[in-house]
């Protein structure tokens, strides 16, 4: 079955543009390319007869190549995939190629460096995650910004290892056009930075109004207390907590939207030291709750240090704030390492309170509570939220399991390596 020629525009849409010489020079481009989805445009004017044509040509090659016997078999499906496909030798060299990129032919192609594609200054990044395949025999992936114009901005590329018996002598590379979803992406993420940017701007310009009620409220106790009565105290007193409340809720805010704007490269992390770092400044508190804390050995990692400070003092903090009255509360830090999939699963265990297991999602929510704010365990709602952006940056997931009055866990999975920055 042929491919359907494309058009842009139809009924009702906007007004069809004309066919260009561009439009049909990177059409013939990738012809000759041998790329079995090329397709033109075809839109108006003296030219649009020669991209209906040429979009002819295109299905008419496609399936000239492939007989009927043969249209579901492993030729049609290497042929015709959308997805590149390359086969090369360990160092690099092609020596099979499904189609290539616009501009280039299959036979000038063969027996050229993979690399020859590849940015100089991603050798570096791609070429260790392409020795591990080789020698590990397990796949891997990466995703590269293409040099070759024109075509596909972005690819997603999986790396796997060719085995001859025991021996592993080459590797497969599989291209995934995600342009698409790279520019969704961009989208996405420049709207977010705008969100945080507002958020940051609106929590430090409330700062100096806070202040100053705080102040005056301060002053107004100090100098006129005495003759303000019962109730207008009340007031007064009511009138400082909800600043003080309104003021931590705005550092929390600050410190959320820090999480992207002040976020720091990844570099190797003790974190068995900076435990310990975290259980010396919280000393103070895991004495005055009277608490039992044990830390398990824990792994070196990529990280961006001060977010993982931040992530194990929120999680250790949670611990001792939700502690049961009648028990002396227990904290334990420990990790496991699965060295197959390179995942450090960092845990952190209390005997407190816990919570009905219905809310381990939202919990992690921003501004979610599961205690009004009556209740004696005070806070934003912004703690745990925080430590799931900073998981998640990393490149990993956090979760969490509980049950009422038998205390809760939390689970961290990161990635022990970290091979671009985010």
């Amino acid at each position: 079955m042929g491919i359907p020629p494309t058009r842009s525009e139809g009924p009702g849409g906007p007004p069809a543009r004309e066919t260009t010489v561009e439009e049909l020079l990177e059409m013939v481009s990738r012809l000759s390319a041998n790329d079995p989805h090329a397709q033109c445009r075809v839109g108006t004017g003296p030219l649009a007869p020669v991209a209906q044509a040429l979009n002819t040509l295109s299905t008419q090659l496609v399936g000239g190549r492939t007989r009927v016997s043969e249209a579901f078999g492993l030729q049609a499906l290497v042929e015709q995939a959308p997805n590149m496909m390359l086969a090369c030798e360990p160092d690099g060299r092609i020596r099979f190629m499904n189609f290539t990129l616009p501009g280039f032919v299959l036979g000038e192609v063969m027996n050229l460096n993979v690399y020859h594609f590849i940015a100089p200054h991603e050798h570096e990044r791609v070429k260790p995650i392409i020795q591990h395949v080789l020698e590990t025999g397990e796949p891997a992936g990466y995703e590269i910004h293409s040099i070759v114009k024109p075509g596909p901005e972005w690819f997603a590329v999986r790396v796997g290892a060719i085995r001859a018996g025991q021996e592993i002598v080459g590797f497969t590379m599989i291209l995934t056009d995600i342009s698409d979803l790279k520019q969704t992406q961009a989208r996405l993420e420049q709207s977010n930075q705008e969100l945080e940017s507002f958020a940051y701007v609106a929590s430090h310009d409330l700062q100096e109004p806070l202040r100053k009620i705080q102040t005056f409220g301060d002053r107004l106790k100090k100098t006129s207390g005495e003759k303000m009565g019962p109730e207008g105290l009340d007031y007064l007193e009511r009138m400082m907590g909800a600043a003080s409340r309104m003021r931590r809720l705005i550092d929390d805010l600050l410190s959320f939207a820090r999480l992207s704007s002040q976020a720091r490269p990844f570099s190797s992390v003790d974190l068995q030291a900076l435990a310990r770092e975290v259980l010396g400044d919280l000393e103070t508190a895991i004495e005055r709750a009277g608490a039992t804390v044990t830390l398990g050995e824990l792994p070196t990692l990529d990280a961006d240090p001060t977010q993982l400070r931040q992530l194990l003092q929120n999680l250790v903090s949670n611990a001792l704030k939700f502690r049961r009255e009648d028990v002396a509360p227990s904290v334990s830090l420990q990790a496991t390492v699965n060295e197959q999939t390179q995942q450090c699963e960092l845990r952190v265990e209390d005997n407190g309170i816990g919570f009905e297991e219905k809310y381990a999602e939202r919990i992690f929510q921003v501004f979610q509570r599961l205690h009004g704010r009556g209740s004696k365990y005070e806070g934003t709602g912004i703690g745990l939220a925080i430590c799931r952006k900073i998981v998640e940056r990393h490149g990993g997931s956090i979760r969490a399991h509980s049950s009422p009055g038998n205390g809760a866990a939390f689970i961290a999975s990161l990635p022990l390596k970290q091979y671009a920055s985010k």
